[in-house]
């Protein structure tokens, strides 16, 4: 069982957080909850836990002054943003002192039960240490072909490769859009949009070799609305434009 606090001065959202989740169920347990970060900093100089659910905005001590706090005393300690504000800036700064996961509030039962489902897993292969995991090049792929999440979202992206986007692809998973987009870049070592614009390339080279399709056709087919903003992307993926690519024969993937 994975130990957690939660901190959080909306004393209704926490209590709710706190009890009407079936914590034991997915490997945690709740052992302390606070309405500031003040109390919780005192709480944690003579305690280390797992988990660290907290608001960013409260009186006195902010979440922000404790997450740092909390990074510098305890690297392994997974941090997790509770906030209501849908701040980019609060967001990457939380980030940058090695915040997970940044959820909005209201937050769904769902997301929870998914993302700390994730947490559990993460904190399960972090516990069996180096030897659970491969230690070949290739231990990466292998981890993504046993997440099912992953593969639904390379599946949908295939599939919907003309119209696919961040927020189509989060509803298809059930997934918060930023939390889908920091959870593909974890497992894959790729950013969503990067792999996303490979894809696309890798079907337009395919199409420029393989058929007779117009330029501008294909621009369309994989994604893109003018055939200069195709060929701006494809030039940056293989270095020569689609038509260059077209009459040279060209069969590398990028």
């Amino acid at each position: 069982m994975y130990t957690m606090i939660v901190v959080d001065d909306e004393s209704e959202i926490r209590h709710g957080f706190c009890n009407f989740v079936p914590w034991s169920d997915i490997g945690f347990s709740i052992v302390a909850d606070f309405s500031g970060a003040q109390e919780a900093d005192d709480y944690l100089s003579r305690h280390a836990v797992d988990v660290i659910v907290m608001d960013i905005r409260m009186i006195g001590m902010s979440g922000l002054e404790l997450i740092e706090i909390e990074a510098a005393r305890h690297p392994e300690t997974c941090l997790i943003v509770l906030s209501g504000y849908r701040d980019f800036d609060y967001a990457q700064r939380a980030m940058r002192f090695g915040v997970r996961y940044y959820l909005v509030k209201p937050v769904k039962y769902a997301q929870i039960m998914e993302v700390f489902t994730e947490i559990r897993h993460e904190l399960d292969e972090r516990r069996a240490g180096p030897a659970a995991r491969p230690e070949s090049a290739d231990s990466i792929a292998e981890s993504e072909n046993e997440n099912p999440n992953i593969r639904k979202i390379r599946e949908y992206i295939h599939a919907h490769i003309r119209d696919v986007t961040l927020d189509g692809t989060a509803q298809f998973v059930r997934m918060n859009p930023y939390y889908l987009s920091t959870f593909f870049h974890r497992c894959t070592g790729e950013k969503f949009i990067d792999y996303l614009v490979h894809v696309r390339m890798k079907e337009a080279a395919r199409l420029l070799t393989t058929t007779n399709m117009r330029i501008q056709d294909i621009a369309h087919q994989v994604g893109y609305s003018t055939p200069n903003s195709f060929a701006r992307s494809f030039r940056l993926i293989y270095g020569i434009t689609p038509r260059e690519y077209r009459h040279n024969g060209v069969k590398e993937s990028p």
